[in-house]
């Protein structure tokens, strides 16, 4: 008899969710805007309304789910949820806790993604990696010796929030030269409006830059080079063995181009180590698929 397992992504303007059976399969994904503005209630509501479309009237056993920031049961606050205010306040998993049949695990939507990720292309090859989001922040989750690595409080792999320059750009987060203020869509983009007074997207601003714009050449240089040296500092901390990139940023496809050799040569001991820096292959799918995961080795059928 099967047995199966729900995953849900929760995030600042969509939740999604996804029922996977005993197998890791996905079986329906389905999606809906998570409403934050509307209260904690109609987040809940949406949610568990998402659940139930996607379940299908299928027995799951348990729910995973995903969350910006860092959930800590004993204030049911997301710590480190800066885009959505709702989030750090208390009561949301609370009250959706009190309404779920079945057990929920509660993890750092960069973990998620990490385990989705290592499960798809790293298993068998690497045992320790770095897994990084890079869109509206900078987010990235741990795999050491095969095992998610969360630290006592679920916070370690943030760094999103160490600094490359103790003088640097002010970051969201209020601190000085963390890597999300140079390395995130917004700062991106915001680094190209200082240059040029111009206001474009990544995307847009990698056409410009492979047109030969000046500007874009600029920006794309600091950030080759501030990725390099920070993914360099991961590796000699950790003896990471490969990186992934996901995220809406990391479709540019020069990161793994430019940032490889800036990052090798940068690290420690061993000469002549080449670190890859791998693009993510689940698109999407990754955070809940991941949050899934969760879920199924809450119910004993997945160890990591």
């Amino acid at each position: 008899m099967s047995r199966f397992a729900v995953g849900v992504d929760l995030g600042g303007t969509k939740v999604e969710a996804c029922l996977v059976d005993e197998t890791r399969t996905i079986l329906a994904r389905k999606r809906r805007p998570s409403e934050p503005g509307l209260g904690r209630e109609r987040v809940v509501a949406n949610i568990l309304e998402l659940i139930a479309e996607t379940a299908e009237g299928a027995a799951y056993e348990a729910v995973g789910m995903g969350t910006p920031g860092t959930y800590q049961a004993l204030d049911d606050i997301m710590y480190g949820a800066p885009h959505t205010p709702l989030y750090e306040k208390p009561g949301l998993i609370r009250l959706f806790r009190a309404k779920l049949p079945v057990p929920l695990i509660i993890e750092n939507d960069a973990n998620c993604l990490a385990l989705a990720e290592f499960f798809a292309q790293c298993y068998g090859c690497y045992s320790t990696v770095m897994a990084v989001i890079l869109g509206t922040g900078m987010g990235s989750g741990l795999i050491l010796g095969n095992r998610l690595h969360r630290g006592p409080n679920g916070n370690a792999g943030e760094i999103g929030h160490t600094s490359i320059d103790i003088d640097g750009r002010v970051c969201e987060c209020g601190r000085r030269g963390c890597g999300e203020a140079y390395l995130s869509g917004p700062s991106l983009g915001r680094r190209y409006a200082e240059l040029s007074g111009e206001s474009l997207s990544p995307d847009k601003m990698f056409e410009r830059y492979e047109k030969g714009d000046r500007t874009a050449r600029r920006v794309f240089e600091e950030s080759f080079r501030v990725m390099g040296e920070l993914f360099a500092n991961c590796v000699n901390a950790l003896d990471l063995e490969a990186i992934v990139l996901g995220g809406g940023v990391s479709n540019i496809p020069l990161w793994y181009e430019r940032v490889p050799p800036i990052m090798n040569r940068s690290l420690f001991g061993i000469p002549g180590r080449k670190i890859p820096v791998l693009k993510a292959v689940l698109g999407d799918s990754a955070g809940v698929l991941g949050a899934a995961y969760l879920a199924l080795r809450e119910m004993r059928l997945m160890e990591f």
